[in-house]
Order: structure tokens, then C-alpha cells, then sequence
């Protein structure tokens, strides 16, 4: 079984698009987009697709309240050296840091932002052995 996509429900499909092709460098894939739903790909070719509310009766899937952070997307950069930039980038973009980057005990050098709807992201590297 192979994980095809991810798909976020938003209040602005097209801004938050945006926010990932321009504070990530993500590429969005034109066929797919409409008034209520965009996608975009990053290296490797993992998709994250954007929809609208209107998605629930589509998909049969009831109203729920917010429950507070459920899931988190981690995005891998090159190098150590590289996570700074990409930080940069996406806060310049619209992103919150929410904790600087620093090494986990799982040997990653980490990130932890949240998206301009408040999806939480991470931007890593592997640290060198």
C-alpha cells in the first residue's frame, strides 16, 4: 500500500496553495485546481491537496469541532545548513515559528512551524553521523 496524498480542509483553498508553493518552493499541479480545491507536489512527488468545506457532503463526513493539532507534515531539506533558509522562507511567507530548529534525539536538525491556517509543518535535515 502506498500513501497517495494528503488533503487539508481550509478556509482559502488558493491562499493556502499559495503558501506552499511560495514559503516551501512546493509546485502546484494546475489540472487539479478549481474554486474548491488545489494541490501541490513536493520532491518525490508526495501531494497535499487543499479543499473546501464543501468537501464534507461530498465525502459523507459530518461537522466536527476543532480538536487542536491532529497531524503534522515534515518536510526534508538537504543539509543541516539548509533548514535555516527554509525557515526564513516560509516565515517570510506567512508561517509561525513555533520552536526554533534544533537536534531531536531521533538524529534530525528540526524546525516546528504552523501553516497560515494553523497546520502544523516540519522543516528537518538528518544530522551527519
Amino acid at each position: 500500500m502506498r500513501l497517495s496524498y494528503t488533503t487539508f480542509l481550509a478556509r482559502d483553498v488558493a491562499a493556502l496553495a499559495t503558501f506552499y508553493v511560495e514559503g516551501l518552493g512546493l509546485e502546484e499541479i494546475m489540472a487539479s485546481r478549481d474554486e474548491r480545491y488545489r494541490e501541490v507536489k513536493a520532491d518525490g512527488g508526495c501531494l497535499i491537496g487543499f479543499a473546501t468545506e464543501a468537501v464534507r457532503s461530498f465525502i459523507n463526513l459530518p461537522e466536527e469541532p476543532a480538536t487542536g493539532t491532529r497531524s503534522l507534515l515534515t518536510f526534508n531539506v538537504e543539509a543541516v545548513a539548509d533548514v535555516a533558509p527554509a525557515v526564513d522562507r516560509a516565515v517570510a511567507a506567512g508561517a509561525e515559528l513555533v520552536r526554533e530548529a534544533k537536534e531531536t534525539f531521533f538524529g534530525q536538525y528540526q524546525a516546528v512551524l504552523r501553516d497560515p491556517e494553523g497546520n502544523i509543518f516540519r522543516l528537518s535535515a538528518p544530522v551527519a553521523a
